[in-house]
């Protein structure tokens, strides 16, 4: 009986320790990233301005496709009516791009996709973007080095592949190419030279062949104007000739042109103002990408009929059809140039993701180092430099450029969701720390009763709760504040995939009306929107200080059904060779990075003494400020009586909008509502800001040093 109980006991104890084991397993799989008080101190250098991260995320989509893949699509999918697939196109891309702005603003850390799914969803699943977003960065190098090489090649009429597969042939040996590349190995290892040299010269080299690029651009465009013949867009079929699901096609081919936007995200630690300058740059890149693709797209299909484009050459014979055959000379510099500036932005963003990656302690901590001269990950720049010189050397690219699609997608759509989430969310640390130690004269700069009305609205807002108008729904507020939108979030994608697999693998049946299509469509309809009522019936923080998405949850709703349906539309081998990746991945991390995870531990590192300083409508222009003063005088400014004017807790901030750091002083004046010392007004000295764009100070005279502020811009 005894040796029974015990059995008993025994077997108990097991599935209590198994069960714990398990417990802990899981919370280390979806543990978050700490990003603790200091979000702006980084060892990098903060030394690119707005216009040129404006020109890095423009260089990295305006590449080969615009002289390739207009061409290739315009002739074999949809003719004239590629204007259109390049423009919706660009509108899914653009709600994309706009999650990350937010984000960059709110989290200006490198890493882009990765560290926002780190910060809002949890580890592993930002362990996934990032490793594929290494691969995309690696491939997408050395394809673009590869299209360089052999646009090289045709201008050489083909002479240089002659010569190496005559003799350095390989054999037709899968996965590897038939002959190596040494143009494309060498130019890539060319161009990883400059980048190991820093961010800003590698932010020059990329200013100088974008704008090349875009004047190419303006040049085709421009010209058109001289060849145009709209009977092109009349005859043969019309603008439309293969009807309009030619357009949804083509769109889906169409939309990898604007893949790049979020190499800006990756070097938000070297962005002199990620605040104002990622969203700015984003949005403004993305517009004039979409202007560069539909006008040239547009300009083709008016020059010649969309029957005679030549998909490998296309802009070069359509000119030559035309008279200008001397525009292929024109445009070969800008082809040369767009790919160059490509293959400079993704090589510039790769170190970039794998430094954020080991820094976080989930990759080789070595590569997380910094050069103390050119303030870059240098090894993590070599190494990778390296791998993609051998990929382009030696691979056949052609089976894998459309598995770096699915890395892409996958983050657009993790992206979007966490901006929903967090949207619905009080402040990150860091923000309410800066908020928390804002001197408290500040918030008394504007003082009016519409302030005030609009002061006290903003505090009865609890972010994650119930609007009082779906009172009826009052079950869900029995949850934390924000956990009844998450689950709704999963399951809206759940909607969402079984809508883009009906929708792309029963079109034919929905044409037919055939009934489990049509009950399949208004089941999974329904529930979408469903699931979009239940997170719209929460408050949202809309207390953010930086650049917020509009019409939340619907704009990000729309984008990861968009990405979605993308990804199901994707190839079977495509998700085989992802699972072949992710294994190799997940090797890597269970063997180091759960265990060698910084997530594991507070985060105890200095706190920047860098805070936002909110928008005012006397100062048009936001600053940073600099305060002298530790998290503890705050409970003494509680105590002393001044708990009003403080602001309490992440989410009752009154402050609409601010930047993390501009190059203008404040006005005169700004800050004579600050209280007075026992002694009377306390006197300030300032000093203008020099050439170098040190920071303008104004120290107080008072004794006391603990209410010492400094107005000035992140170096």
């Amino acid at each position: 009986m005894s040796s029974r109980s015990r059995s008993v006991n025994s077997v108990s104890s097991d599935a209590r320790g198994s069960s714990l084991l398990c417990s802990a397993l899981c919370s280390k799989l979806v543990r978050t990233k700490n990003m603790g008080l200091d979000a702006l101190s980084t060892p990098l250098r903060r030394c690119l301005s707005t216009l040129e991260l404006t020109l890095l995320s423009l260089g990295s989509m305006v590449g080969a496709g615009l002289y390739v893949l207009t061409g290739t699509v315009a002739h074999n999918i949809v003719g004239p009516g590629i204007v259109v697939a390049f423009l919706l196109a660009g509108v899914v891309a653009l709600l994309s791009g706009l999650s990350y702005a937010e984000f960059g603003a709110r989290i200006p850390k490198a890493g882009s996709a990765y560290v926002y799914t780190y910060v809002t969803v949890g580890e592993l699943l930002a362990f996934v973007i990032a490793w594929n977003m290494i691969l995309e960065y690696v491939i997408g190098a050395a394809a673009v080095a590869r299209a360089w090489s052999g646009y090289v090649d045709y201008l050489a009429s083909y002479k240089i592949s002659n010569w190496t597969e005559t003799h350095l042939s390989m054999g037709n040996v899968q996965p590897f190419a038939d002959s190596p590349d040494l143009i494309a190995c060498g130019l890539l290892l060319l161009v990883m030279l400059f980048i190991a040299f820093g961010a800003q010269v590698s932010a020059h080299l990329n200013t100088i062949l974008t704008v090349v690029n875009m004047m190419v651009v303006a040049f085709i465009v421009s010209s058109s104007f001289f060849l145009v013949d709209l009977h092109n867009w009349m005859d043969h079929g019309g603008f439309i000739p293969n009807g309009w699901r030619s357009i949804i096609q083509a769109s889906s081919s169409c939309f990898f042109a604007f893949v790049g936007f979020d190499v800006v995200g990756n070097v938000a630690e070297e962005a002199q103002d990620p605040a104002r300058g990622i969203p700015v740059a984003i949005c403004v890149s993305l517009f004039l990408a979409i202007f560069a693709y539909t006008g040239v797209s547009g300009a083709l299909t008016l020059m010649v009929p969309w029957t005679k484009i030549s998909p490998k050459s296309a802009l070069p014979s359509a000119f030559k059809m035309r008279g200008w055959g001397w525009a292929g000379n024109i445009i070969a510099v800008g082809a040369l140039s767009a790919m160059s500036a490509s293959l400079v932005t993704s090589l510039f963003a790769m170190p970039r993701c794998v430094y954020a990656l080991a820094s976080d302690g989930l990759f080789y901590h070595s590569f997380a180092k910094i050069n103390e001269r050119t303030q870059t990950p240098i090894l993590a720049t070599i190494v990778f430099g390296v791998l993609g010189a051998i990929t382009t050397l030696l691979f056949n690219l052609r089976s894998l450029v459309e598995f770096m699609s699915i890395g892409t997608l996958l983050a657009y759509t993790v992206v979007s969701a966490s901006l929903i989430v967090t949207r619905y969310q009080s402040h990150f640390p860091h923000e309410v720390a800066g908020l928390e130690m804002i001197p408290p004269w500040f918030e008394r700069l504007e003082d009016s009763e519409e302030a005030t009305k609009a002061r006290a609205r903003r505090k009865k807002q609890k972010p994650g709760r119930l609007k009082d108008s779906f009172s009826f729904l009052g079950f869900l507020n029995r949850y934390e504040p924000g956990h009844a939108v998450t689950t709704a979030v999963l399951i809206m994608a759940m909607f969402q995939v079984g809508l883009a697999i009906v929708l792309f693998y029963g079109v034919d049946a929905i044409g037919e009306k055939k009934w489990w299509a049509i009950a399949g469509v208004t089941v999974f309809s329904v529930g979408f929107f469903l699931s979009l009522i239940v997170i719209g019936a929460h408050q949202q923080n809309r207390n953010i200080m930086t650049f917020k998405v509009p019409f939340v949850p619907l704009f990000p709703a729309i984008s990861m059904f968009c990405n979605i349906y993308l990804m199901v539309a994707l190839q079977p081998m495509t998700w085989v060779r992802f699972g072949i990746w992710m294994i190799i991945g997940f090797l890597v991390y269970f063997s180091y990075g759960i265990r060698y995870s910084r997530a594991q531990g507070p985060d105890t590192g200095p706190q920047s003494p860098y805070l936002i300083v909110p928008k005012r409508k006397m100062y048009k222009r936001s600053d940073v400020i600099r305060v002298n003063q530790p998290p503890s005088c705050i409970d003494d400014r509680r105590t002393a009586g001044e708990e009003d004017s403080l602001i309490q807790g992440g989410s009752d901030s009154d402050f609409p909008l601010s930047t993390y750091g501009t190059r203008s002083p404040p006005p005169s004046g700004m800050y004579d509502s600050e209280p007075t010392g026992p002694d009377g007004p306390r006197s300030r000295k300032t000093r203008s800001e020099d050439s170098e764009g040190s920071e303008v100070e104004a120290e107080a005279t008072a004794e006391d040093d603990t209410s010492m502020l400094r107005v000035g811009s992140r170096r």
